[in-house]
């Protein structure tokens, strides 16, 4: 790691020192929980991370982003004993260039569909998107998802394609397609399609996304697999507070993901924003199951003066258990500075464990 930062630190430098305009942010994060295993061993944590990113303009139409990334360390863990050792990683860096209404982005960068379903991750690769091209806005990206042995045809890589339509009501389809030359190091051919067909609505008061979604699953000396789903999340303002909801199906086998980030708002039986590292059940449920599956959660957020607000869930896994949740946030440096609260109970279907979680973050917002 020192070599790597003696070689990038001098040569983000001088390619720094050649840009006429600068853009810094960045992300300081520090979580703590008290939480028991599948088992129902008691146990618990506190982590942090820092991100920093800076954006430097060189022409209007040529800029580079660097950001990296200080952690996840795990207090008095791997990376976070006496004295800390902190892993550095760089987590975006990219060139970016504007050729009139066509973008390229090459490097490590960071990309989401609609949902996060598939991605919502950095990746290195290349994007290219045009603002109107025949009336739609176009993304075509290539992604290394994996490289091997660098002198065997043995990598898995990604193609995607994004189209967008704005009006009258947005709409959109992704599709892509990916091949593994050595699936899960078994020497056979795994190729996947994916077909995601997507809708938003947003009226202020009333806001809906909702996802169809199919893939085709192709691994040499085996079936053919199929596996179709569907995903809404919609969120409605009723005055004092907002009432959300959120659904989640997939068939047997679902579809093919590179690093989804799919947010049901359960900690135990799902991934939450305020702590996404609790999840005990949540293995990308959708993706290469073996059964039918099946989320269901309603939440409601409101506030109680305009820098403290309160929230909950209540929702369902289907083979997994039922969750309810709640919790307090409070803007300390309104879009600064926040802490957060929360405490959720688990209860497994058939005779399954009963699973909490406590526990709070505190996140702070950096911005030129």
């Amino acid at each position: 790691m020192k070599k790597v930062l003696l070689i990038l630190v001098p040569l983000l430098v001088v390619s720094l020192l050649a840009a006429i305009d600068f853009e810094f942010d960045g992300e300081n994060r520090t979580r703590g929980a008290l939480y028991n295993s599948a088992t129902e061993e008691d146990g618990g944590h506190i982590d942090n991370r820092t991100l920093l990113g800076i954006n430097a303009l060189y022409r209007p139409n040529l800029s580079m982003r660097a950001t990296l990334q200080f952690g996840d360390v795990v207090w008095g863990g791997s990376g976070g004993s006496i004295p800390a050792s902190v892993p550095i990683n760089a987590y975006e860096l990219y060139l970016n260039y504007r050729f009139r209404n066509t973008n390229f982005r090459i490097g490590q960068q960071y990309w989401k569909d609609n949902m996060s379903l598939i991605l919502d991750d950095t990746f290195s690769g290349i994007m290219v998107s045009n603002d109107n091209l025949a009336g739609f806005k176009t993304e075509v990206g290539w992604i290394k998802a994996l490289e091997k042995n660098r002198f065997d045809s043995d990598d898995y890589n990604y193609l995607l394609l994004n189209i967008q339509k704005g009006t009258p009501i947005p709409w959109g389809l992704y599709a892509s397609l990916g091949w593994d030359a050595d699936y899960v190091n078994t020497n056979k051919d795994y190729t996947h399609i994916t077909l995601m067909p997507y809708l938003s609505y947003d009226s202020g008061a009333l806001t809906c996304n909702a996802n169809v979604f199919m893939g085709l699953h192709f691994v040499e000396d085996a079936d053919t697999e199929l596996g179709i789903g569907a995903a809404v999340k919609a969120d409605a303002d009723v005055g004092p507070v907002v009432v959300s909801g959120d659904v989640l199906f997939a068939t047997e086998n679902g579809i093919a993901v590179l690093s989804p980030y799919y947010q049901n708002g359960l900690y135990i039986y799902g991934i939450n924003i305020n702590n996404d590292a609790l999840n005990l059940y949540w293995n990308n449920p959708y993706s290469w199951n073996n059964d039918t599956m099946l989320s269901l959660v309603g939440k409601v957020k409101g506030d109680i003066t305009r820098n403290v607000s309160v929230f909950g869930a209540a929702g369902i896994v289907i083979d997994n258990g039922f969750e309810i949740n709640g919790g307090v946030e409070f803007k300390l440096i309104p879009n600064v500075l926040s802490l957060t609260g929360y405490a959720a109970l688990g209860i497994g279907t058939d005779d399954g464990p009963t699973n909490y979680a406590i526990g709070t973050t505190l996140k702070m917002n950096l911005k030129d």
